[in-house]
C-alpha cells in the first residue's frame, strides 16, 4: 500500500498510542469499571427486588432511564448528521474530527436502548416485542428504525477506518499482537490501488447519502412516540423537527467536548486547531438559537392556548418550587451562554468553547427531563393516591448509580477504541492540505475587523443602557405608593331548584381590578331590624365564593315579599374592609315542551311572590334563550311574559347529541328584581350528529392502514437494499486486493 510521508510521520505519532497505557489510563480504566459495577449491582438490586427500588410509580411509569435513552440516541444522530454532511460536503478541516463524531454515534446507539430494558419489570417478556409486536405502533419503528441506524452506523465507521486498518496491517502493534490477526482480517486486502479506492469513496458516498435522512426519520419516530399520545405537554406537531434540532444541538456539544478531551490526553494541539472549535462553536451556536426558536413556538403555543391540562405542566415549569430552576437553565442558560460565548470575540477561545458546549449538553439533559417528569406528573384524571411518592417522582440511587454507569460505558468505550484505532485518521487524502493556513490567515483578518466593529457598537450600547437604567430609576422614584380599594359585589342566582349568593372581592390596584384570594366573607340574611347570619366561606383563585340559602329564610316571605341579603369583608393585611348588599323577590319559572304538527315549541310560566305571600303571574318581564356548545352558550332567542306566559318556536336546525338531544336555558339575567334566575330543559328535537366514522390510525388501532405498513416497507427495504449494495462493495474490494 503507498504510504505518503504526512501518513508516515501520522503513524508514528499515534502507533505509540495504541502499544502503551499510561498509569493515568490505567486509573481511569479501573475507576469506570468500578462505576460499571457499581451500576451492575444496581441492575441486580432492581431485577430482585423489583421496581419499587426506583422512584417509577403508577402515574410516573418513566423517569431517568427514559430521559437517558432519549438523550444517548439524540447525540447519536448528530455524529451521524455531522460525519455524514461534512464528508459529502468534502469540507477540507473535516478529518480530524469525523471519526471521533462517528464513535459517538456508534457507542451511543449502543448504550441508549440498554435505557429501554431497564424500564421494562418484566425482561423475560422482551421476546413478545419480537414475536407480537403490532406493526402499526411507533414503538416498533422505533425498534426497527435504531437497529437499522445502528446497522448503518457500523458500517459506516467501518469504512471510514479500512484505509487505516490497512496500514496497521502494513506495520504490526508489538505489544498485544493479538490485534494483528484482526487489523488484517479487518482491513480486507486494501492496498489503494485505483479500483480499490473508486469502490471505497463510492461506497462511504452512497452511505452517507442514506445515513442522514436515516438518523433525521429515526429521531422524528421517537418524538413521534410522544407527539402521538394525547398527554398534556406532549401532544404536538412539532416535536419531531424540535426533537432533531435539539438532538443535534446536544450531539455537538459532546463532540466538541470529546475533542477537547483527547486533544489534551493525546497532545493533538497541532492537528485539532482552534479553528476546528470555531468552526463546531458556529454550528452549535446556530442549532441553539433554532431549539430556542422552537422552544419559545412551543410553549407560546400552549400558554396562549389556555389549554387547562397544558397550563396544569406549564404552572409546574413556571413555579419557583417544583421545576422552575430546571426550566431556566435548560431554556435559557442552556441557549444564551454558548451563544455569548461564541459569538464575543473577547470570550471565544478552546477552553470557553468546551466550557459552552458542556453547559449546552447538560441543559438539554435537564430538557429531556422536563419533557417527561411534568407531563407524567399531571394526569388528565384526579390522582387517587396523594402518598407524595404517587404524586412526585424522585428518583434513587439504583437509577441514579445506573446513569452513571451508562455514562461511563460510554466513556471507557471510547477510550478503548481508541487504543485500538487511532482517534484520527492516519491516511489523509490530501484534500486539507495548506487549508487551514489560508483559513487562519482569513480568519484573523475578518476577527479583526470584527473586533473593531465591536468596540464602536459595545460603546454605544454602554451609553444607551445607562440612558434606559436612569430613566427607569428616575420614573421608579417618581411612582407613589398606589392606593388600594376592595370592591365586594353580591349577586343572588336561582338555578333550577337551587337557589344561592355569590360574592365577588377584588381589589383595585393602580387602576386594575385583582381577585383576591383566601379572603373570609360573611354572609348575613336582614328582615326588617333582625339580623341573621347565614355563614361564611373563604373566596377561591377568582375572588368568588358561594353560600346557599336555608329553606327556613325562603319560607320565611321575607319583608312584604322582598327578602335582603348582606355581605362583608372585614380587611386584612394591606387590603381595607368591604360590604355589598342585594334584595331581591323569588320568581318561579316553570319549561315545558309542546308539539303541534309540525310546529315544536318551548312554553314558559312565571309566578312572582307577592306582598301577600301568595304566587302571582309575572308581567313584561325580559327572558334569552340560549343552549350550550362546547365552548359557550347560544343565544337562541329572546321573549316578554305576558301574564305569566311567553314561548319560543324551537330551533330545530341546531345539532344535538347521536339521539338528538340537546339543553334549552332560559335566564334572567341581572334584573334588578330577580336577580339572576335559570331554568332548563332537555328534549330530543334537535338534528342527531352523524355515526362516528372509525379511520384506521397508526396508534392505538387492531389493523394498520396499509399504506402505513407498506411505505415502512418499502423505505426499510431501500435502505437495506443500500447496506447490502455496500457489504457486497466491501467483498469487491478484497477481491481486488487478490490481484
Amino acid at each position: 500500500m503507498y504510504e505518503d510521508e504526512k501518513t508516515q510521520q501520522n503513524l508514528i505519532a499515534f502507533k505509540p498510542q495504541l502499544e502503551t497505557i499510561s498509569k493515568k489510563g490505567i486509573a481511569l480504566i479501573v475507576f469506570l469499571s468500578l462505576v460499571i459495577l457499581f451500576g451492575l449491582f444496581c441492575l441486580y438490586t432492581q431485577i430482585t427486588k423489583g421496581h419499587i427500588v426506583t422512584g417509577m410509580r403508577d402515574n410516573v411509569v418513566w423517569g431517568l432511564y427514559i430521559v437517558n435513552f432519549i438523550f444517548f440516541i439524540g447525540i447519536s444522530y448528530a455524529g451521524a448528521l455531522i460525519s455524514g454532511i461534512l464528508h459529502l460536503l468534502r469540507v477540507p478541516w473535516r478529518t480530524p474530527i469525523i471519526r471521533m463524531a462517528e464513535m459517538i454515534t456508534v457507542i451511543s446507539t449502543m448504550i441508549g436502548p440498554a435505557y429501554i430494558l431497564l424500564c421494562i419489570g418484566r425482561l423475560d417478556r422482551l421476546p413478545n416485542l419480537l414475536l407480537f409486536g403490532r406493526i402499526q405502533s411507533p414503538i416498533i419503528w422505533d425498534v426497527i428504525a435504531i437497529t437499522t441506524y445502528l446497522s448503518g452506523s457500523i458500517i459506516f465507521l467501518y469504512l471510514a477506518m479500512i484505509r487505516d486498518l490497512a496500514i496497521l496491517r502494513e506495520n504490526p502493534v508489538k505489544v498485544a499482537r493479538w490485534r494483528n490477526p484482526i487489523y488484517k482480517f479487518l482491513s480486507v486486502r486494501y492496498k489503494d490501488t485505483t479500483k480499490q479506492k473508486e469502490l471505497l469513496n463510492v461506497s462511504t458516498d452512497l452511505l452517507s447519502i442514506v445515513i442522514i435522512p436515516l438518523a433525521i426519520l429515526v429521531h422524528s419516530v421517537l418524538a413521534w412516540i410522544f407527539g402521538m399520545t394525547l398527554r398534556p405537554g406532549w401532544h404536538s406537531t412539532i416535536f419531531a423537527p424540535y426533537f432533531v434540532i435539539a438532538a443535534v444541538y446536544s450531539g455537538t456539544g459532546v463532540l466538541i467536548m470529546v475533542m477537547w478531551v483527547f486533544r489534551r490526553i493525546y497532545h493533538l494541539e497541532t492537528q485539532i486547531t482552534k479553528i476546528h472549535f470555531n468552526y463546531l462553536g458556529i454550528i452549535m451556536i446556530i442549532l441553539g438559537a433554532l431549539y430556542g426558536y422552537f422552544t419559545f413556538s412551543e410553549y407560546l403555543t400552549s400558554w396562549y392556548g389556555s389549554i387547562k391540562w397544558d397550563m396544569e405542566v406549564l404552572f409546574r415549569l413556571f413555579n419557583p418550587n417544583e421545576y422552575f430552576l430546571q426550566f431556566v437553565f435548560a431554556v435559557f442558560i442552556g441557549v444564551l451562554v454558548p451563544i455569548i460565548i461564541v459569538t464575543v470575540p473577547k470570550f471565544r477561545n478552546i477552553n470557553s468553547i468546551a466550557f459552552a458546549a458542556s453547559i449546552a449538553v447538560l441543559a438539554l439533559w435537564i430538557k429531556r427531563y422536563l419533557i417527561i417528569i411534568p407531563t407524567l406528573e399531571t394526569p388528565l384524571l384526579p390522582l387517587h393516591d396523594l402518598r407524595p411518592e404517587y404524586a412526585h417522582y424522585s428518583a434513587t440511587w439504583v437509577e441514579w448509580g445506573l446513569t452513571f454507569a451508562g455514562i461511563a460505558l460510554f466513556i471507557l468505550l471510547f477510550y478503548l477504541f481508541s487504543k485500538f484505532i487511532p482517534i484520527l485518521p492516519v491516511v489523509r487524502t490530501g484534500e486539507e492540505k495548506d487549508y487551514s493556513r489560508l483559513r487562519k490567515i482569513v480568519f484573523e483578518k475578518q476577527m479583526k475587523q470584527v473586533i473593531r466593529d465591536n468596540k464602536k457598537i459595545d460603546a454605544a450600547a454602554i451609553g444607551l443602557i445607562m440612558l434606559l437604567t436612569l430613566g427607569t430609576f428616575s420614573g421608579l422614584k417618581a411612582q407613589d405608593e398606589p392606593e388600594i380599594k376592595t370592591v365586594l359585589k353580591l349577586d343572588y342566582f336561582h338555578i333550577d331548584s337551587s337557589q344561592n349568593l355569590t360574592a365577588t372581592l377584588r381589589a383595585k390596584v393602580a387602576g386594575k381590578f385583582l381577585p383576591l384570594q383566601g379572603m373570609e366573607i360573611m354572609f348575613n340574611y336582614r328582615q326588617g331590624s333582625n339580623l341573621t347570619s347565614l355563614g361564611k366561606a373563604i373566596t377561591n383563585e377568582k375572588g368568588k365564593v358561594s353560600i346557599g340559602i336555608p329553606e327556613n329564610i325562603l319560607a320565611s316571605g321575607g319583608d312584604r315579599g322582598i327578602f335582603s341579603f348582606e355581605a362583608s369583608f372585614s380587611g386584612k393585611d394591606k387590603y381595607p374592609g368591604a360590604s355589598a348588599v342585594t334584595s331581591m323577590k323569588p320568581l318561579k319559572i316553570e319549561m315545558a315542551f309542546l308539539q303541534k304538527d309540525s310546529e315544536k315549541i318551548a312554553s314558559l310560566k312565571a309566578f312572582e311572590l307577592d306582598a301577600n305571600n301568595t304566587w302571582v303571574p309575572v308581567e313584561n318581564l325580559d327572558i334569552l334563550f340560549y343552549v350550550p356548545r362546547t365552548f359557550s352558550l347560544l343565544k337562541v332567542g329572546k321573549a316578554s311574559f305576558v301574564n305569566g306566559l311567553t314561548s319560543l318556536d324551537f330551533p330545530t336546525t341546531l345539532p344535538g347529541n347521536q339521539l338528538g338531544y340537546l339543553t334549552l336555558l332560559a335566564k334572567v339575567e341581572d334584573n334588578d328584581v330577580y336577580g339572576n334566575v335559570e331554568v332548563s330543559g332537555t328534549i330530543n328535537w334537535g338534528k342527531p350528529l352523524p355515526r362516528l366514522k372509525i379511520i384506521k390510525r397508526g396508534l392505538g388501532d387492531t389493523n394498520a392502514p396499509l399504506w402505513m405498513v407498506y411505505t415502512l416497507i418499502v423505505l426499510l427495504s431501500l435502505v437495506w437494499f443500500h447496506y447490502m449494495y455496500v457489504i457486497f462493495t466491501v467483498f469487491r474490494i478484497r477481491h481486488q486486493g487478490k490481484s
